[in-house]
């Protein structure tokens, strides 16, 4: 009876294992210094959205009311205001700093708005309101907070730029504001929130700092043209299209070190510098590089703390826990605690580096984007289609190249975002292999799994390495021979072909997985770039990426022509400012008599003007079908 009594029941058991999990008298497991507090500013983000959001809306429609669409009701009050346009898109030269700021501020909140979830919190705090019914609703109302920074800068004037100055600095001077106050948060990193408004800041700094500028310079000088800087780019361009060229010499005595630097910087930077980009494509680059940085900002704030925490969280009890499941780095468990801390510092090591890097090849390849745009856009304007596009197309405007156009920043932006990722994937796998493959075993002899393979498997390998040597050397010096090589011993080739057949299968499954690496690793390189296909020539057109930039360089070639702005530029100089009247009124004195050598410096511009158009390839499309009376008809531009 005794031992019976001493022997536990089993709900007793369970009685006391069940004590074991009490955690009444446990501690924080948190320690203070990581608990952050919740803050609230005193410019809440509601707050802010409810000041600024009429203030933007009342300015569009003041400045509204200053630009009169003349041209919709003449005889009403001398016209009737309409909605501002926020800049010409199809225009190559101009300020291209406003656009850049305003479209990356447009970019960095929508994509702060997804990524960020505390960044709807002022509209509902109760847990069953549709926030991403407030997501949707929200992709349309940044834009139009934004609208009135991006349309200031298109009216050219003073109320512009003094409406553009006060939004921008109200902007600015609020989220700054609301950062300082608040510097930290508790989702993902403290300081993610602060690093993510990095880019927003930078943008309203730049623009706080251009509307002033512009300002200033509005009212030093009140009379100045604003299409003169762009038409004394077009007619820049067409002189030194004109200019007689210079012949190259090559330089025989510059060093290595100098050449490759200039190899370098001709496959990131164009060196022709006549040629500017579109705005189109610049601003496609700068929102570009804003994507990145988010994306890499994300990558890098959602790893690294938490593989931070549990390198710091390693002890002797985890070492027991990995012992149990039969793992067991050294037999001395202070060794093998530095053996794993070190391990997880060598993964943050290789997960940085895959980063950096992986934003590197980013950067460098919109670069290269950039150049090769350059390259087509300019080759186009030449008409030399065919070295642009395997096919012939025509340069004319079509509504699935218009649509294309629209949608071609966007699609840069988020094509960009998905090869950041798949590009750090990538290499991070391929850091990972290398560090714990190869360096390691080599300098601590741990996780040693490729030398065992290769002591098992080093016959196989020899016998690949030695049939490739013998058939490289067989084709080299036995069966080509001659001056044109000739095929010889046509025996012998045909008796190696039979023997090494079983050998050269093996072969060609190394072939396959080299296939396969490579065009993986080729692809997710330059799977940012919409100007490059991921898919053969014959079937481009499948891949919807370079399809739509093909239709976006036919649009820019078609409506941007720098050649054709420049001669319409002579034709109709800028002093003209009444552009309804009939040309003849224009040479015309005002006495009624005719001016000295007008009209034939009229005819003259206008024949160069034909004769250009109609010995230009690239503007076979625009020609009419048939011709009346032996005269091609009038177009309508």
């Amino acid at each position: 009876m005794s031992s019976l009594q001493g022997t536990p029941e089993p709900w007793q058991d369970d009685l006391l294992y069940d004590d074991w999990y009490e955690d009444s008298n446990q501690e924080a497991t948190v320690p203070p210094d990581e608990i952050i507090l919740p803050c609230s500013p005193t410019l809440s983000e509601g707050l802010y959205h409810l000041i600024l959001a009429p203030i933007s809306l009342c300015t569009l429609l003041l400045l509204s009311f200053l630009v009169r669409r003349r041209k919709l009701c003449t005889s009403f009050c001398w016209g009737v205001p309409g909605v501002l346009s926020p800049l010409n898109l199809l225009q190559s030269g101009g300020n291209n700093w406003v656009p850049c700021a305003a479209f990356g501020l447009l970019f960095s909140s929508i994509m702060q708005m997804f990524l960020d979830p505390s960044a709807l919190n002022f509209i509902s705090n109760s847990e069953k309101s549709p926030k991403d019914l407030w997501k949707i609703l929200a992709l349309f109302y940044y834009p139009a907070l934004y609208y009135p920074l991006l349309a200031s800068h298109n009216m050219q004037n003073l109320p512009g730029y003094i409406a553009g100055t006060i939004l921008s600095w109200m902007h600015c001077g609020a989220l700054i504001w609301q950062k300082v106050e608040c510097p930290q948060t508790p989702q993902f990193y403290r300081y993610y929130s602060l690093l993510a408004r990095v880019p927003q800041i930078c943008c309203l700094l730049l623009l706080s700092i251009i509307y002033p500028t512009l300002l200033i310079q509005k009212l030093r000088h009140p009379s100045h043209s604003k299409q003169l800087p762009e038409r004394n780019y077009y007619l820049r361009y067409l002189k030194s299209l004109l200019r007689r060229k210079k012949s190259k010499t090559s330089k025989d005595s510059a060093s290595i070190g100098s050449q490759m630097s200039l190899n370098l910087c001709s496959y990131l930077c164009s060196s022709d510098t006549g040629f500017r980009l579109p705005q189109r494509s610049i601003l496609a680059m700068t929102v570009s590089v804003l994507s990145a940085y988010q994306i890499a900002l994300l990558l890098l704030v959602g790893f690294l703390p938490t593989v931070q925490k549990i390198r710091s969280a390693i002890d002797a009890e985890f070492m027991l826990m990995l012992a149990g499941f039969g793992v067991i780095i050294d037999e001395d468990k202070k060794k093998a605690l530095d053996y794993i801390v070190y391990y997880i510092w060598a993964v943050e090591v290789c997960y940085i580096a895959a980063l950096v890097l992986s934003c590197a090849v980013t950067i460098s390849m919109l670069l290269r984007s950039l150049v090769k745009h350059r390259w087509a856009l300019q080759s186009l304007c030449a008409g030399q289609v065919s070295q642009v596009f395997l096919k012939p197309r025509s340069l004319h405007p079509s509504p699935p190249a218009l649509a294309s156009w629209m949608s071609h920043t966007s699609y840069q932006a988020a094509v960009t975002c998905i090869g950041l990722i798949l590009q750090h994937v990538v290499l991070f796998f391929a850091h990972l292999v290398v560090t714990f493959l190869i360096i390691i075993p080599i300098a601590y002899g741990k996780f040693q799994i490729l030398v065992p393979i290769l002591k098992k498997t080093w016959p196989f390998w020899l016998l690949l390495f030695l049939v490739t040597v013998v058939q490289h050397l067989c084709t080299r010096f036995l069966f080509t021979q001659g001056n044109p090589p000739q095929i010889t011993n046509r025996r012998s080739l045909f008796i190696l072909t039979y023997i090494f057949l079983p050998v050269n299968i093996l072969r060609g499954g190394l072939l396959a997985i080299a296939r396969l690496v490579v065009s993986v690793i080729f692809n997710v390189i330059h799977f940012c770039r919409l100007d490059l296909s991921i898919l053969q020539h014959s079937v481009q057109g499948w891949d919807p990426g370079y399809r739509n930039y093909c239709n976006f360089l036919l649009l820019e070639v078609s409506e941007c022509h720098p050649l054709i702005t420049a001669f319409c530029l002579l034709l109709k100089p800028p002093n003209w400012k009444k552009p309804d009247l009939e040309e003849g009124i224009h040479l015309m004195p005002a006495d009624g008599r005719s001016l000295k050598g007008a009209r034939s410096h009229l005819a003259r511009a206008r024949w160069c003007l034909a004769y250009t158009l109609i010995h230009n390839p690239s503007l076979l499309s625009h020609r009419g079908s048939r011709t009346i009376n032996g005269e091609s008809p009038q177009h309508s531009k």
